[in-house]
């Protein structure tokens, strides 16, 4: 085709709305929709045509309408944020006036241009997710302040104390030296911990993913964390289904997951209770179910959804108050670590929990596509 051939300005203008990256329509001064992008269709789930239908017939927000309608009284621009409901989407919302120029003639030679705004453009920003993750970082820097400011605080009390006693009182003093060491030893936990999700959630650590026995996983997590259930009188067990089945794992990461999951069920496992670590081919034959289940006081349901969540946890008042550790709590991330590895394996991590009667958290691995 020719550089100089007429162009379809029709078609031209429609491309140009389609290549805006927000969700875009124009309207009229009777507030009839004239031209709109497919972003503005999903978005407001248009099950028809939108040309000629009313704007205020489309769009579910009065807040919306009432902005255009003041650039249209104003003939200047608007825009603001409407919340569509407490839970729902943040849209900012950008009313443009579009000046629409006619040219008249009245001797055949001079134009006169009259300008007159007949349209205005509607731009929808959907700011939801960036929301979610302000709220996300507000809430980050609030729980890592707080889990640093009451264990820095009982460290600085202690070495005050310490100060006094350690001439006066040595056995006093040693016992401060001990309860410092137990703050700093959660301190570094702390920042272990942090570092290791991080790396985990930017995709920073690598795995060796090979076949591993089912059984072998269990097993060495039954050794590893039997020491710790008997200096808490709980009962650890095993219940191993199909253990010679072959799953494409990174062990040491897996191992850490299940070492996760049974350490939190030992701290809000009465003593006597019991926890069962187990597997068991899935019923559909696809993946390996591993599953750690106690006999402890459980999760209310409204807490259910949130467990995996970074730095949350399910009522520290719950926890045993013998557990070691600064409040008798952990650092409430194990159970994010523990999704995001089980996650990046390709598998899925539930939890099931009836109050005063225990919790069951249950994960899947893909199997191995060969054997040894």
């Amino acid at each position: 085709m020719a550089d100089n051939a007429p162009i379809n300005y029709q078609h031209f203008f429609q491309q140009l709305l389609e290549a805006a990256l927000s969700p875009v329509l124009i309207v009229d001064r009777a507030l009839s929709i004239r031209y709109y992008n497919q972003r503005a269709a999903r978005l407001l789930t248009a099950t028809a045509s939108m040309p000629a239908v009313r704007l205020d017939h489309v769009v579910p927000d009065p807040a919306i309408v009432q902005l255009v309608r003041e650039s249209i009284q104003t003939g200047s621009p608007r825009s603001g944020e409407v919340d569509r409901n407490s839970n729902g989407p943040t849209w900012r919302v950008c009313v443009t006036p579009l000046e629409h120029r006619t040219h008249t003639t009245s001797s055949g030679k001079r134009w006169n241009a009259v300008a007159s705004h007949h349209y205005f453009l509607i731009a929808i920003e959907d700011l939801t997710e960036l929301r979610r993750l302000e709220r996300v970082r507000r809430d980050f820097i609030a729980n890592i302040s707080h889990e640093l400011r009451t264990p820095l605080a009982s460290v600085r009390l202690l070495a005050e104390t310490l100060e006094e006693a350690i001439d006066t009182d040595p056995e006093k003093a040693q016992t401060f030296v001990e309860k410092i060491e137990v703050e700093v030893q959660y301190l570094t936990s702390l920042v272990s911990e942090l570092l290791e999700l991080s790396r985990i959630e930017s995709g920073q650590v690598s795995m060796t993913i090979e076949p591993v026995q089912a059984e072998q996983l269990v097993r060495e997590t039954m050794a590893r964390m039997l020491p710790q259930a008997q200096s808490h009188r709980v009962i650890l067990r095993t219940d191993i289904q199909q253990g010679t089945t072959l799953v494409a794992a990174d062990s040491k990461q897996i191992a850490r997951a299940l070492v996760n999951l049974v350490h939190n069920a030992i701290k809000f496992t009465p003593s006597g209770g019991v926890i069962v670590i187990g597997t068991a081919l899935q019923a559909e034959g696809d993946a390996q179910r591993f599953f750690v289940r106690d006999t402890g006081i459980g999760i209310r349901p409204e807490e259910l959804p949130r467990i995996f969540e970074r730095f949350y946890k399910a009522d520290r008042a719950r926890s045993k108050a013998d557990f070691i550790g600064p409040g008798g709590g952990g650092s409430g991330l194990g159970l994010a670590i523990a999704r995001h590895v089980i996650e990046a394996h390709g598998g899925r991590i539930t939890a099931e929990s009836t109050v005063g009667q225990g919790s069951t958290f249950t994960f899947t691995l893909p199997l191995a596509a060969h054997k040894f």
